[in-house]
């Protein structure tokens, strides 16, 4: 293939650079126009279409090394195809050529055909005028699959330095592919390019670039593509957060003032649909005043403004919770005997709709379990966010910063499960597994282990024939130490283990207790942490040999909450002291927390 790249090149240079290779490169006008149009596959294997674009992509590269030759994009000559709906055309025919090489300006076209590509390669090559479709010369070229890289060095150096003597010095080749096996991945990734697939592209190349690292045109495309996907991921935030702008502003216009009570059933709808989307915007604003990486945690100096957001959302929410049930108990009704729900899609007018999709906030629908979405937001700082089921979660939570947000929390779940209690059996049991269960888990997250307990138990009292009662009763276990996942165990018991400096506990269960501590107080929390182990349980001899390893999980854990200030105190301090270093520091700070690290000093 890379003798076929030598050949095209010499034939494009042998006739049209006589009159130019003497001038000024950098005259625009002054040089021919080439365009490589892609080879056809006559191989018979069709798996093999693909390497035509790849093989273009070289040619291009290689070509438009030399100065004294414009040479068209493979981009453009692609737009061209998708335009002109060519792109099973045989581009060895000559209307073909003539109407591409004209479309794209060229005054000179190179095409041919593959033939062989294993264990040989064998190809037909044109070079043809544009304007008269005369053939200007046609050769067939040969050479071994796995040459590549050498032929084309050889090759290219021989041609271009007998045809273009003047030349001071020969362009290096760009492309470098090392075989056809190489190029045809390669091609199969600039083909995903072509047909939008920009994420499947970017690991295409990025796994022909780690295979084969010295391929420069991978190599400069694989960049090209993540530098797109990043202004495209601009673009679609910045987007985004107009869309999200104007649904918040909409959505206050249209909530304030209005009295539910006072609309019928299809406005109700209509108002509810308001009412989540303000919920959903207030989320996504908060959503931005925290750190990127788990744990994700409030940004130091940001927290009056998340707090604020928080105290809307909550008032957005326990409206919303009121005006649910306003909306079940007016509009159902029974036929039947059974009780039959109004509607719970909640439709805009199209044009809301659209914002609505642009703005990626998903479906509106009315929540079966609304208390305990709320609920999850208020202990645990688990907001729902667009499309994505899981949304994300904040740490610490409204609760965490607000004992008065807590109790209103736990009275939504115990709304729950009262509420559950109509629902036919089989519901009920799932409705309170799903309540009980969460509830638990909120008690022991802030240190409320029998309260926790107790709810647990309850579940168990309620339903003993439940499929889900050695999974609950576990969990009562867990809490108590002794259930049968001994890392669960640990975090359970980590406040114990501390207490008496046991090494064992200290070690399973560090941890756990450092993400609770992180997700409930914030990013104070880790030093905290490190400071309480270091002052009780440092001179330990059992723990001592762990404790820089501890130090580090709590200094980078820091880092990702963006406490840089801890991270380089307990670095610079007791990280030294505990015989780490500095090149570790340094390997840290470049690897995992880049944003850390401190600008160097002005030059004198």
């Amino acid at each position: 293939m890379l003798r076929l790249q030598a050949l095209a090149l010499s034939l494009l240079l042998a006739l049209p650079l006589s009159a130019h290779a003497g001038e000024d490169p950098k005259a625009e006008d002054s040089k021919p126009v080439l365009a490589v149009l892609y080879f056809d596959n006559n191989t018979g294997k069709p798996a093999l279409d693909v390497l035509r674009k790849g093989f273009a992509d070289m040619m291009v590269t290689d070509l438009s090394a030399v100065q004294q030759l414009q040479v068209v994009e493979r981009e453009k000559m692609q737009k061209l195809l998708d335009e002109l709906k060519l792109q099973r055309s045989n581009y060895f025919d000559p209307k073909t050529i003539q109407r591409l090489g004209q479309g794209m300006g060229a005054q000179f076209a190179v095409t041919g055909s593959i033939l062989a590509v294993d264990p040989s390669l064998r190809i037909d090559v044109r070079l043809v005028e544009v304007a008269t479709s005369k053939v200007l010369l046609a050769e067939k070229v040969t050479g071994q699959k796995n040459q590549l890289f050498d032929l084309q060095q050889k090759l290219v150096g021989r041609f271009v330095k007998a045809l273009l003597p003047r030349l001071d010095q020969l362009p290096k080749p760009r492309s470098r592919a090392p075989d056809v096996d190489t190029l045809l991945s390669y091609s199969k990734g600039i083909d995903l390019v072509d047909q939008g697939k920009l994420h499947e592209a970017r690991d295409q190349l990025a796994a022909v670039v780690s295979k084969s690292p010295t391929f420069l045109l991978a190599r400069q495309r694989h960049e090209e593509l993540l530098a797109r996907l990043k202004e495209a991921e601009q673009r679609r935030t910045e987007t985004l957060s107009d869309v999200n702008e104007l649904l918040g502003q909409r959505s206050e216009a249209y909530i304030q003032g209005k009295d539910m009570a006072s609309l019928d059933e299809k406005e109700s709808a209509t108002f509810l649909a308001w009412r989540l989307i303000r919920m959903q915007y207030l989320a996504r604003r908060l959503h931005k005043h925290l750190a990127t990486r788990p744990p994700h945690l409030i940004l130091p100096g940001l927290e009056p403004q998340a707090l604020e957001l928080m105290k809307r959302w909550n008032e957005q929410a326990q409206a919303f919770v009121q005006e649910t049930g306003a909306y079940v108990r007016r509009f159902s009704r029974e036929m039947n005997g059974v009780r039959i729900m109004p509607n719970t899609r909640l439709e805009l007018p199209p044009e809301d709709t659209e914002y609505v999709r642009q703005a990626d906030y998903g479906p509106l629908d009315l929540d079966g379990d609304v208390r305990l979405t709320v609920a999850r937001a208020l202990l645990m700082g688990r907001y729902k966010e667009g499309k994505d089921m899981d949304g994300f979660q904040v740490g610490p939570s409204h609760s965490d910063l607000d004992a008065t947000v807590a109790e209103q929390g736990f009275r939504l779940l115990e709304e729950a499960v009262e509420q559950a209690a109509s629902l036919p059996p089989r519901q009920y049991e799932h409705r309170a597994y799903l309540v009980l269960d969460f509830h638990g888990d909120a008690l022991m997250r802030k240190g409320r282990t029998e309260e926790a307990i107790a709810r647990w138990q309850r579940f168990l009292d309620l339903f003993p024939a439940a499929e889900r009662f050695p999974f609950m009763s576990d969990k009562i276990k867990t809490a108590l130490g002794v259930g049968s996942n001994s890392y669960a165990n640990a975090g359970a018991t980590f406040p114990q283990s501390l207490q008496e400096c046991d090494k064992s506990g200290i070690l399973q269960g560090y941890s756990q207790e450092l993400n609770r501590r992180l997700m409930t107080r914030g990013y104070k929390a880790a030093r905290e942490l490190f400071t309480e182990l270091d002052t009780r349980c440092g001179e330990a001899k059992e723990l001592k040999p762990y404790l820089r390893s501890l130090l580090t999980t709590t200094a980078l854990s820091a880092a990702q909450a963006h406490d840089c200030a801890t991270f380089h105190e307990l670095m610079t301090t007791r990280f030294l002291a505990l015989k780490g270093s500095q090149r570790d520091i340094a390997g840290y700070l470049k690897n995992y927390v880049p944003h850390c690290q401190k600008p160097e000093p002005a030059a004198p």
